[in-house]
């Protein structure tokens, strides 16, 4: 017994050391065993989930637009840019409000970690880092799983044959860090008893907004780089490259996504035809209209009003 004793100390000890240098281990706050679904949802304005309950977690994000979330014990009402997690086992729904058409991400998971705890019955807000990692999250979610992720409806996720190398550990990651930041972040701001303000966010970030919001409010105006630098005191090149660094596009791309963006919104709540939408969006004919949606979007406007409706003749029980 005291040769056994020995030897399972010896061994303790030798696994906390290798060549002669000392290993620091690693907690782990954070296990996510299982991926049960990813979403991407652009929602027709009436849209309505009655609920369901289920012994795992889900997350609801607000990409864009307002929607009512409602559990057990309460109804929210999400902003964009806000999130809420819904524990195992607690009933939940989703409802659009009628006027907006909203844009949502929603993943369910299995993760026992006690550390999720800290979701509970909490609405949060996410940073522009933790929405990086939302998008890096959905864009390895597409190039893992030949399933469709806008198909609010499927109950498996099917892995591609011919899908990147350590794929499905970046998503693992990617998610594990996503949640961990968003702890991290809300639990500094609860600390010091505010959010985020304006004098803590950086210059780049105040220029993007400006140009941003000037482009929302002149989408069938037809703006040029020159009209919007203008507006916002900038250079061309320094626009370039804040835009870039934001969003991926160039000012001009980003001003056509969304110009597209405005029209599935009115594809979405059935405000006019095409030609209609066309003409209302500042676009010169119905087929240069046509031309710019396939060009962001990858699918025609009529295609992509006729999956839409696909859509909620499915929730209705009409297909």
């Amino acid at each position: 017994m005291f040769v056994v004793y020995d030897f399972l100390l010896y061994a303790r000890i030798m696994a906390k050391h290798i060549d002669g240098f000392s290993l620091s281990p690693m907690k782990i706050e954070l296990n996510v065993s299982h991926f049960v679904t990813f979403h991407y949802f652009e929602y027709p304005h009436k849209f309505i989930f009655k609920g369901e309950r289920h012994n795992f977690w889900e997350l609801l994000y607000v990409d864009k637009g307002v929607v009512f979330a409602g559990t057990d014990r309460e109804r929210y009402q999400l902003q964009q840019g806000q999130i809420i997690f819904h524990k195992p086992n607690e009933f939940h729904s989703v409802e659009c409000n009628g006027i907006i058409s909203p844009c949502l991400v929603v993943i369910s998971f299995v993760c026992n970690s006690p550390s999720m705890n800290y979701f509970e019955n909490k609405v949060l807000r996410i940073t522009q880092r933790t929405k990086s990692l939302m998008s890096i999250i959905i864009n390895e979610a597409k190039k893992n799983f030949q399933t469709n992720l806008s198909d609010p409806f499927y109950t498996k996720l099917e892995l591609r044959d011919n899908r990147p190398f350590g794929s499905e550990q970046l998503i693992k990651n990617y998610f594990e860090a996503f949640l961990l930041e968003l702890i991290i972040q809300n639990s500094q701001n609860e600390k010091d008893g505010t959010l985020l303000n304006t004098t803590q966010v950086e210059d780049r970030r105040f220029r993007f907004e400006m140009a941003n919001s000037f482009m929302q409010h002149n989408l069938a105006e037809n703006l040029s780089l020159s009209d919007i630098c203008n507006h916002c005191s900038m250079s061309n090149s320094l626009a370039q490259q804040i835009f870039k660094h934001e969003t991926g596009n160039s000012v001009m791309q980003w001003y056509a996504r969304l110009r597209i963006e405005k029209a599935k919104q009115l594809i979405r709540e059935g405000k006019g035809n095409m030609t209609t939408i066309a003409y209302q969006l500042g676009y010169s004919s119905i087929h240069h209209f046509s031309k710019q949606f396939s060009k962001v979007d990858g699918k025609s406007p009529t295609e992509y009003a006729k999956s839409i409706t696909s859509l909620l003749n499915k929730d209705l029980g009409l297909l």
